[in-house]
């Protein structure tokens, strides 16, 4: 055990002494102050770890002592026994309120100083572990977090650019995830004649979730650029319903026990005429927005990804004309609660999105954000984070420009 620094703070000098030659002879380390102003200067340039105080002390008492010490930062923790005749409960209270740790009656016997520097030691030895432990942990969660801000920029480096625009058509997307990264992922690529999209939401949370986002998002790639999937054997533009199908046979285990699934909804628009078909596999229903604010929702429901082998899937047929927009979200957004409980709900997506059917997408998207989130968080409430992640993709059929 290394040897403890103990301040003894007593008015009486000969008290003190004796005090002071006491600890020294048990191998204490000791410094002496006789008022409380003279103790806290000591403190603030020795490392002490134990003072032992008189209650009853001109300038400064003992219990405003213990306040003066508890109140400030030092960078250790310094156990604090107080010395006093008193012996109301109501004293003792006061006492251990204003930061004692532990009491000695006046006059001290030995035996009882002793044992009482001893059992200060323990804890003072318990409180130096806990604090290399806490440091330990504190560094340990300081480099997840950095490894959770690379994942996080790493995720969004294969979302979309912002305001992107492919001949006629111009998308743009909002983005809230519940944690540093999320199981959400989407996209907009062109298609050869064609502009392709996917939206898919992982089930659960977190880490996982993330990287098998991200494996999808990687299979896409692949589809277009390696295997080529995306694409018939004469090189025309597969149907979505099929890519889905291929998806499912590889995201889906023949053990027992499912690790992961996705809904998903993968489409293609043909640049030219604005015809489009997308496949929905247990995603929310997407729907269509048009200049005078009616909506037609796109859809025919279908199972999640990866829950079972050999499903199939069937494509539907929409048409995207001038001005109409597709709008596909996440449950993120339908299923976000406000403090009250309730939840925001398709009705409301869709009127906000009619309402705002004249504004361009790039001024909507980011106001519909920002309502979501006071939504979340109620009108004079501090800012919550998001329960589920969020995302919205809007494709416009702009016309000629």
């Amino acid at each position: 055990m290394s040897t403890q620094h103990v301040l003894i703070v007593e008015d009486s000098q000969i008290y003190r002494r004796l005090l002071s030659r006491m600890l020294a002879q048990w191998g204490y380390h000791v410094s002496e102050a006789e008022n409380g102003i003279a103790a806290l200067a000591i403190l603030e340039n020795h490392p002490v770890s134990m003072v032992i105080s008189d209650w009853e002390m001109p300038e400064m008492d003992g219990l405003t002592l213990c306040r003066e010490i508890r109140s400030r930062q030092f960078d250790h923790y310094i156990y604090l026994i107080l010395l006093t005749a008193r012996e109301d409960p109501g004293d003792l209270t006061l006492g251990f309120d204003a930061g004692a740790d532990d009491f000695l009656s006046k006059p001290v016997e030995q035996s009882e100083l002793r044992a009482r520097l001893h059992a200060g030691t323990r804890i003072l030895s318990l409180q130096a572990t806990l604090s290399a432990r806490n440091a330990r942990l504190s560094e340990a969660l300081r480099q997840i977090e950095q490894d959770l801000e690379v994942a996080a920029r790493i995720q969004l480096s294969v979302l979309p650019s912002h305001q992107l625009r492919y001949q006629d058509y111009f998308s743009d997307w909002i983005f809230l995830p519940s944690s540093w990264v999320s199981g959400d992922v989407f996209n907009v690529f062109p298609l050869d004649n064609h502009l392709g999209f996917y939206c898919v939401d992982v089930s659960g949370h977190g880490v996982g979730a993330a990287m098998m986002s991200l494996a999808v998002a990687r299979q896409f790639l692949h589809g277009r650029a390696v295997e080529r999937f995306l694409f018939t054997g004469d090189n025309e533009v597969a149907s979505p319903a099929e890519v889905v199908r291929i998806l499912n046979g590889r995201f889906c285990s023949d053990e027992a026990e499912i690790v992961s699934y996705f809904t998903m909804i993968y489409g293609v628009i043909d640049l030219a005429t604005g015809e489009g078909k997308l496949c929905q596999a247990g995603h929310p229903t997407p729907f269509i927005v048009t200049p005078a604010g009616e909506v037609r929702t796109v859809g025919a429901g279908g199972a999640p990804v990866g829950l079972m082998p050999d499903l199939a899937w069937t494509d539907v047929e929409f048409s995207l004309a001038s001005g109409e927009r597709l709008c596909l979200f996440s449950d993120g957004i339908t299923e976000c609660e406000n403090p009250d409980g309730e939840q925001f709900g398709q009705a409301r997506l869709q009127r906000w999105l009619q309402d705002g059917a004249r504004l361009a997408v790039d001024i909507l998207l980011p106001q519909f954000a920002q309502h979501l989130i006071r939504w979340r968080s109620g009108e004079q409430g501090e800012q919550q984070a998001m329960a589920d992640d969020v995302s919205l993709l809007v494709i416009e059929r702009t016309g000629e420009k």
